[in-house]
């Protein structure tokens, strides 16, 4: 039995991470359209849902800690928001590697908000991954000889990562009084409303094309979510959290090999390091 359902929560994450993979390849395609209203639409959609498997009776949703939920909101819009922007300006390999630093910054907040401790080993893998950053985000100019292109774009997709952080910090509060739709479907209303007015003042031309990417981007999102959400009630969040480290490694070769990004060496190398510091991270945490 306990097999069964260890085979049932892999499969599900591992579904997850694939449809996640889809999903930054359609935004890689989507860059011609703002990330106001991929993001918007991934909230949209994933609120009608969850709307409709509520009224079918399928999922409760009941709110009780509202202020937090509130805050998840905000740190979980604004970290897919940053996401899907680092993603079409950076690429789709360093900009999931980047973004998959969050185990990283939640381990930080979570000392600074939550009380909570970290071992020598974890605190050395958090010093070693900045190693892996400079690696990655930092190259050489050759013209110049000098170390550049350390740019606003990378500045944004760290940021995603610490509002990522920020948001694990704010579920491990909810989970003590709130169920996990009711904590996905506050991301989904407060990102809503985060998005829905520079979505509709930037312009831009979506068209039929676009308009179907921006649905199969929400449509893919959500299925991901949905299948996360499922994978963790057969795993623990430890385990769920090394799967997911999957994705960015499958966004990495996704970049590579169908968008042909050029990555240096160094930036593989700091790419692995990150990768191997965040699991370290999970890992040997208690």
């Amino acid at each position: 039995m306990k097999d069964n359902r260890l085979a049932k929560g892999f499969l599900l994450m591992m579904g997850a991470n694939v449809t996640f993979c889809v999903m930054s390849g359609l935004i890689r395609n989507a860059s011609n359209i703002d990330a106001y209203k991929t993001t918007l639409f991934r909230f949209i959609i994933g609120l009608a849902l969850l709307g409709v498997a509520a009224i079918a009776g399928k999922i409760k949703l009941r709110f009780v800690n509202i202020r937090f939920l509130f805050l998840r909101g905000i740190f979980g819009g604004l970290a897919v928001f940053f996401f899907f922007l680092s993603i079409a300006k950076l690429g789709v390999g360093k900009g999931t590697v980047l973004n998959s630093l969050y185990p990283i910054f939640a381990s930080i907040l979570g000392v600074i908000f939550l009380g909570e401790r970290l071992c020598w080993r974890r605190s050395l893998a958090i010093v070693i991954s900045f190693v892996g950053i400079y690696l990655l985000t930092v190259q050489r100019d050759p013209g110049s000889g000098s170390f550049a292109n350390f740019g606003m774009y990378e500045i944004i997709a760290l940021l995603g990562s610490v509002f990522s952080g920020l948001a694990i910090v704010v579920i491990k509060r909810l989970h003590d009084t709130d169920s996990t739709y009711a904590i996905f479907f506050s991301q989904c209303v407060v990102g809503t409303w985060l998005m829905v007015l520079p979505a509709n003042l930037v312009p831009c031309e979506v068209g039929y094309r676009g308009g179907m990417l921006l649905v199969m981007i929400g449509l893919s999102a959500a299925f991901a979510q949905l299948m996360m959400t499922e994978g963790y009630r057969y795993l623990s969040v430890t385990t769920g959290s090394l799967l997911s480290l999957l994705l960015p490694v499958m966004n990495f070769a996704l970049g590579v090999y169908v968008f042909e990004e050029t990555l240096s060496l160094g930036s593989v190398i700091g790419s692995a390091i990150v990768l191997a510091c965040c699991a370290a991270v999970i890992a040997f945490e208690k």
